[in-house]
């Protein structure tokens, strides 16, 4: 399928701000000088951009060194995890692990036996606000 001629052209979002804030400096510049000053500023910024793809490249690389380095457990200690799995679920089978509803004795309330919280006659409340 080939692609429409207003796909390829299509500029990534963000593109119109930055050109417009790009040629806004542009035209602070004097005419005599602005040709060339486009030209650096244009390089620069490609060689920022370059410095940027580098920097990320070599922080990958590192990142997946330190991970080919971290040694693998090694076949006792492997052993030792099963084991030590193998010795606690029996002891969970025996006593299996209690809900927290049910430890803090909320599983044998329901709502219609909670007291109200709130008094019946509002002059009851203490009065926040002092007038002076």
């Amino acid at each position: 399928m080939a692609k429409t001629a207003t796909a390829a052209t299509r500029a990534p979002r963000g593109t119109k701000i930055v050109a417009e804030a790009f040629l806004t400096a542009v035209n602070q510049i004097p005419e005599p000088q602005r040709a060339d000053v486009v030209k650096a500023a244009l390089a620069l910024i490609g060689e920022r951009l370059k410095a940027a793809r580098d920097k990320a490249k070599l922080a990958k690389g590192k990142q997946k060194a330190n991970v080919a380095k971290e040694p693998l457990p090694s076949k006792a200690v492997a052993r030792a995890k099963v084991a030590t799995k193998k010795a606690v679920a029996p002891a969970q089978a025996k006593n299996p692990p209690v809900k927290a509803a049910v430890k803090r004795g909320k599983a044998s309330q329901t709502k219609a036996s909670e007291p109200a919280s709130k008094p019946a006659d509002e002059a009851t409340k203490p009065n926040d606000s002092v007038t002076i």
